[in-house]
């Protein structure tokens, strides 16, 4: 069996995809989907998720509801998700 190694960027490799019959697409998703640990992801969440309730007990919701305005806010000035 013959190897070939293709060095390709994110952005290139989301590009590829993007240019892929639906089909084909579907069959990438189910083969990916199937690599993913949903118990680990869960796990991780609910530590984030823990530790965002323990920096924010002693403060009120209007005082952590104001940090996550100010927060979403500074994101969609930097544009970081951009696609």
């Amino acid at each position: 069996m013959n190897t070939v190694r293709i060095d390709l960027s994110l952005d290139q490799l989301k590009k590829a995809l993007r240019q892929l019959p639906e089909n084909e697409k579907i069959a990438i998703w189910r083969m990916l989907d199937s690599d993913i640990d949903r118990d680990a992801i869960a796990r991780r969440f609910t530590t984030a998720l823990n530790a965002v309730r323990k920096t924010y007990a002693q403060h009120s919701e209007d005082e952590v509801m104001a940090d996550a305005i100010k927060a979403t806010r500074t994101v969609r000035q930097e544009d970081i998700f951009k696609k």
